[in-house]
């Protein structure tokens, strides 16, 4: 097996490596893990951002209006969503479930949208805008809608997370403008991507101080993932063809790490447990999506061949 094919393998893995992560986070937790999961998802946007063709997020331009609106539309409906399913729990997992509506869209959204066939550009650009809007307005929208809880000034939370999420992104697309050559080295961060993501798992759950929390945390997460699908669904019924996978997943689909991130500086670790949880159900929902959507095109174009 060549390296690159094995770096596909890794990054193919998503899925089982994150059910491994939760055990282990379960079983065998880490009192520094939680510490660093700012500096895992700086890395994991570094990578993401690596991964992208520049040419593709140009072609963007054209479509722009496209992109800002599902960058920015989804916190108008997900944000209430959140606030409102957050007040049915108590501290720490209702601040966990806030920060989920104030996520970005799920990093490895744009891979499973490639998988199902659908627009990979649309949900990159998604990804881009969703990523600066949720460091830029997450840290205020959060200081304001829990104001009691939150442990951290609104300034410094912004500084920190647009130094975790917009820095390593602008770092990362410049990097790939000024050195083409790193398109080469693809399979290799998608690899590093998968592993930022169970890494970020592991850290989000073992932050927790008392198994206390799963259950309301699991119900919370399963429940924010389901309400999330109803105008994910909706929004994608409204659109036609490649677009269709690209408007749910990047709608649907909000990134567990940044809402992790998020939680741990606002309100301390036990907060991300949340976080940790639901990127599970996510990436389980999303997967199984996938395979779905992926055999209905299979089959669809069986049937124009036999046509």
């Amino acid at each position: 097996m060549s390296p690159a094919r094995a770096a596909e393998r890794v990054a193919e893995a998503l899925l089982p490596l994150a059910v491994i992560a939760v055990v282990l986070a379960l079983v065998l937790p880490s009192d520094e893990a939680p510490a660093r999961g700012d500096l895992v998802l700086a890395v994991l946007v570094v990578l993401t951002a690596l991964g992208i063709p520049p040419d593709e997020l140009w072609a963007l331009h054209s479509r722009w209006k496209a992109v800002l609106a599902l960058s920015l539309v989804p916190f108008a409906v997900l944000v209430p969503l959140a606030w409102a399913l957050s007040l049915l729990f108590e501290s720490p997992v209702r601040e966990g479930v806030l920060t989920l509506g104030l996520s970005s869209t799920e990093v490895a959204a744009v891979g499973l949208v490639a998988l199902a066939g659908g627009d990979a550009a649309l949900a990159l650009g998604a990804l881009a805008g969703s990523l600066v809007a949720a460091a830029t307005l997450g840290p205020l929208v959060v200081s304001v809608l829990a104001s009691e809880a939150a442990s951290a000034d609104p300034a410094e939370l912004l500084g920190r997370f647009a130094l975790v999420v917009l820095a390593p992104l602008a770092a990362g697309v410049l990097a790939r403008v000024i050195w083409p050559r790193l398109a080469r080295g693809e399979p290799w961060f998608a690899a590093g991507s998968t592993l930022a993501v169970v890494i970020l798992i592991y850290a989000s759950l073992s932050g927790t101080s008392s198994g206390d929390d799963l259950a309301p945390a699991l119900a919370a997460s399963a429940a924010f993932l389901v309400l999330s699908a109803v105008p994910a669904f909706g929004w994608a019924r409204l659109v036609a063809g490649e677009q269709r996978p690209a408007v749910a997943f990047a709608v649907g689909l909000r990134d567990f790490a940044v809402a992790a991130t998020l939680a741990t500086q606002a309100f301390g670790s036990p907060a991300a447990t949340v976080g940790g949880i639901y990127g599970v159900l996510m990436l389980v929902a999303g997967a199984l999506a996938t395979a779905v959507l992926r055999r209905r095109t299979s089959r669809a174009s069986a049937a124009d061949d036999v046509a």
